[in-house]
């Protein structure tokens, strides 16, 4: 601080000249009213002027760094459990659909043992797809779920909105995908019992997503217009 112009300041005041002749007379003559301010300030007060705290260039004014790692880890959980949620009921289509295969066997196929093998293998494998990705996406979505609870604001995240909105997409593709099969077949007269029981497992599936999604996301849009 100048001491020129605490000098002059303090003689000013003395003098009997109000604050705002004292400020014009000083800008006037080329001072910055920081430099004024701040004098006018130290006179009157026993505590120095604090000095703001920097912020950094590549972050937003006004957000907690704090909120970039947590961004990051709610997409991490929500990926891993979309994922898990897509490879879990890919799994569960393609072992009904072999199922039905085994069951409900083409006449125009031959049936050998190297093609059951091939087949019990399969089924093996999407077993074990089922059996280890429906767990981990319960209890992710489950921590996701108790989390948004305690957190309602957890439900505006962008990445839950967009694989939300996402899956419903995909799921309402595959729904009218799977209703157009069936009618090509049923006009084409090549409707088969096997045609029907796959068009039924990938409805059930695929609208049951949809719908859970979609009440989901409704309640949680819901919770927030009531707030």
């Amino acid at each position: 601080m100048d001491e020129k112009l605490i000098k002059f300041v303090d003689h000013a005041r003395d003098k009997g000249m109000d604050h705002a002749t004292i400020r014009q007379l000083l800008s006037s003559a080329g001072w910055k009213e920081k430099d004024v301010a701040e004098v006018f300030c130290t006179r009157d007060l026993e505590l120095p002027i604090p000095k703001p705290s920097r912020v950094r260039p590549d972050r937003p004014r006004g957000r907690p760094e704090s909120i970039w790692p947590r961004r990051a880890r709610d997409a991490f959980l929500h990926l891993l459990a979309f994922g898990a949620l897509y490879t879990w009921l890919t799994s569960l289509i393609l072992l009904f659909f072999t199922y039905i295969n085994f069951a409900f066997p083409d006449p125009a196929w031959r049936t050998s043992q190297s093609a059951l093998e091939e087949t019990l293998s399969i089924v093996r494998a999407e077993l074990a797809i089922v059996i280890v990705a429906f767990p981990v996406f319960l209890i992710l979505w489950h921590f996701l779920l108790r989390e948004v609870g305690r957190d309602p604001e957890k439900a505006k995240g962008g990445i839950r909105r967009w694989l939300g909105y996402l899956s419903i997409f995909v799921g309402g593709l595959t729904l009218s995908g799977d209703a157009m099969t069936l009618i090509y077949f049923l006009l084409e007269g090549q409707l088969t019992v096997r045609l029907v029981l796959k068009a039924v497992v990938l409805f059930l599936m695929a609208g049951s997503l949809v719908l859970y999604l979609a009440l989901t996301l409704r309640s949680e849009a819901k919770t927030e217009t009531e707030k």
